[in-house]
């Protein structure tokens, strides 16, 4: 289904949205006032710095010295502050160019200060000099020490205090009290604008989650049977599945406020901040009821407690504990529903997803055939397609793509139009954003001799012939020589129908196809080269889960060898860790080296016995480079295959069959690395 926020319906329903509002800020309060007092501090601090330390610092005189500038007539005026006894402290200015002994002389300036014991002699010295004599109270003297030493460490201590609590302020409304308060934030459901017609290709999670909105909608139709809403729903899917955008189409379809959050806020550096904004994240949500919270990657706080995996953090873990506590404690409450989203629910706290928490789990899954072309028919609506565009052949080709594959699919091809200069998107350019997607962009700059290209194209022509003349294999969509990605060429495949699990005869067939291009080198060339890293890396894996895990072999049976489930963000390098003896293991060895055999001498006699098709398509690659599987059967004289049947509803058991989950072997993609 779509990721992408589209806010246009789907559906039949054309009456036009209602135009919301644009959302007013609300005024910071005393955010001037703040700048207007932060700038009076400045402007004092610099006053202040400025007398302190500027160039007008006042002499430092001695009393001899202070008389000696009386007896010269050199003192303007003269300030007497009482400092107990007899004791006097003096300032007052001198005359231009006035200068006492240079042991006094230590600053500049023509202001003086010094501390003189009064008497007779000094009081004539002062009548004679004619100097002004003032006399000033005992506060003056208290006041300029305030002024002088502790107004600047007031200061500084203001401008720290209130950078402060700005930074605390920011962290929301109510300053540090606010730390504990929950981030989750209210979004009304008309500024939501998501319906379930903009998920696309999730038909099966949308009949699912429909049960919360008529719930929801109607609690009283549900509460007569003794039905009981749900406390929780777990929406579980890779990423790109669009679980966030099934969430915010629950909470518009419902009409029902909607809290979201994620995982990653409720923890932080400090013990206690994420228990609490647990709290207060359902304190609001009851006085909103019924409402729905969104927890998004709530595997970040629901992790399993004592696991082992990635050491103890008791944060986390008493923010699951709240959690656990509000969704179905002593004092729970009805009307609050909690949908979360992850990707990795086999990490959560088996607590968290029993019943009464997360009552279900809804998969979102990677889209089928009919959900890919669903999502591209949403999609393609955003650029301007030509009419030439055939969404099916893309849907076909794009197996195991998420609905955020499909969006970037074709984003990736309006921009290659728009840098051609096309007016319109092509099949051509959506084939060739499917392939950017898939593999990487085309390396043209890359510059290979003809000795490399010439094998690059027998290896890609063997892969090719191999599929071609096996029934078993999965169709070819076309084969290239263009270095794409790390690899040097490619062999593109086109399943029929989305397949789900795989029988022997059909992943034999695989890794013949996967062998070809080695066997093409070694029958052409006679010697080998590495560009079949990739291919044997593919077949490997799939003989090893044929005999251990499969049960795909006679002599061993079937029987589970070796545990293949590890963790994904573990290293796991050696054998399994399921403990085997050494004769078993020798023998699953022994098995999937003949397993290998016999598709690599299958794949030799397929080349073989068509020597001169391997030659003529090898040569049409490198004339052309690119050769889709149209001009392949023209060229070799291979009739279109026949229309394949319909698909049934509900497939028949296959005896023999083995269960695919990993994307490149649902894809049947043999693309070699040349």
């Amino acid at each position: 289904m779509s990721d992408a926020n589209d806010n246009r319906r789907q559906d039949g329903d054309k009456t036009p949205p209602s135009p919301v509002p644009p959302r007013r800020e609300p005024p910071r309060r005393g955010s001037r006032a703040g700048v207007v007092w932060l700038l009076i501090m400045i402007v004092l601090g610099s006053m202040l710095m400025f007398k302190t330390f500027g160039p007008d610092q006042q002499k430092e005189l001695n009393q001899s010295a202070f008389e000696t500038l009386l007896n010269k007539k050199d003192i303007i005026s003269v300030e007497l502050t009482p400092d107990g006894g007899n004791i006097f402290r003096v300032e007052g200015e001198l005359k231009r160019g006035a200068s006492p002994s240079a042991a006094n002389n230590s600053a500049s300036g023509n202001y003086y200060v010094t501390r003189v014991i009064m008497s007779d002699a000094l009081d004539k010295l002062l009548r004679e000099s004619g100097a002004t004599v003032t006399v000033s109270s005992d506060n003056s003297g208290f006041w300029n020490f305030i002024f002088a030493s502790i107004l600047p460490v007031l200061l500084i201590i203001g401008v720290i205090y209130f950078i402060s609590m700005r930074q605390m302020k920011m962290n929301g409304p109510g300053g540090a009290m606010e730390f504990g308060k929950s981030k989750a934030r209210m979004i009304p459901p008309d500024e939501l604008n998501v319906h379930f017609s903009d998920v696309a290709g999730a038909d099966e999670a949308k009949e699912e989650i429909q049960e919360l909105v008529e719930f929801l909608r109607d609690p009283l139709r549900f509460q007569l049977v003794g039905g009981r809403i749900p406390k929780g729903c777990l929406l579980v899917g890779a990423p790109g599945t669009g679980k966030t955008l099934m969430a915010k189409a629950v909470a518009c379809e419902a009409g029902v406020p909607f809290f979201s959050i994620s995982g990653s806020d409720f923890v932080e550096m400090f013990v206690g901040v994420g228990a609490s904004r647990v709290r207060d994240m359902f304190d609001q949500a009851r006085k909103n009821m019924p409402c729905l919270i969104f927890i998004d990657e709530i595997d970040a706080v629901g992790r399993s407690r004592f696991s082992g995996w990635g050491g103890g953090h008791d944060e986390r873990e008493q923010t699951l504990n709240a959690m656990l506590v509000e969704m179905d404690g002593l004092e729970s409450r009805n009307g609050v529903i909690v949908l979360a989203a992850t990707n990795r629910p086999d990490v959560l706290d088996p607590a968290l997803l029993r019943p009464g928490r997360f009552d279900r789990q809804v998969v979102m899954d990677l889209p089928d055939i009919k959900g890919r072309r669903q999502i591209l028919d949403v999609h393609i609506q955003k650029i301007k397609a030509a009419s030439d565009v055939n969404l099916d052949v893309i849907a076909r080709t794009t197996p195991g793509f998420s609905g955020a594959d499909l969006a970037n699919l074709c984003n990736e091809a309006a921009l290659l139009a728009a840098r051609r200069n096309h007016a319109e998107v092509s099949q051509s350019e959506m084939e060739e954003a499917r392939d950017k997607v898939s593999y990487g962009t085309e390396r043209r700059s890359r510059r290979m001799n003809d000795r490399e290209r010439r094998l690059t194209a027998y290896h890609e022509a063997g892969h090719t012939l191999v599929a071609l003349h096996n029934e078993f294999c999965v169709p070819v969509h076309k084969v290239t020589i263009i270095p794409r990605g790390q690899s040097l060429g490619a062999t593109f495949l086109m399943p029929k129908e989305d397949t789900y699990t795989k029988s022997r005869l059909e992943l034999e067939a695989d890794m013949a196809m996967s062998l070809g291009g080695r066997a093409a080198e070694e029958i052409v060339f006679g010697d080998i080269t590495t560009g079949a890293a990739a291919d044997i890396q593919h077949l490997t894996g799939i003989a090893r889960r044929m005999v251990c895990m499969f049960g795909m072999n006679a002599k061993l049976g079937p029987v589970k060898l070796g545990d293949f489930t590890s963790h994904p963000h573990m290293r796991i390098d050696g054998p399994p860790p399921e403990s085997i003896s050494n004769e078993t293991a020798r023998e699953i060895d022994l098995e999937v080296r003949a397993l290998i055999d016999r598709a690599y001498q299958a794949a030799k006699e397929c080349l073989t016995g068509h020597r001169d098709q391997l030659d003529k398509l090898a040569e049409t690659l490198l004339e052309r480079e690119t050769v889709s599987i149209a001009e392949i059967r023209e060229l070799l004289g291979m009739p279109e295959p026949e229309t394949p049947e319909p698909p049934r509803d509900t497939p028949e058991p296959v005896a023999d069959t083995a269960e695919i989950t990993d994307r490149e072997e649902a894809n049947g993609d043999g693309a070699a690395d040349a």
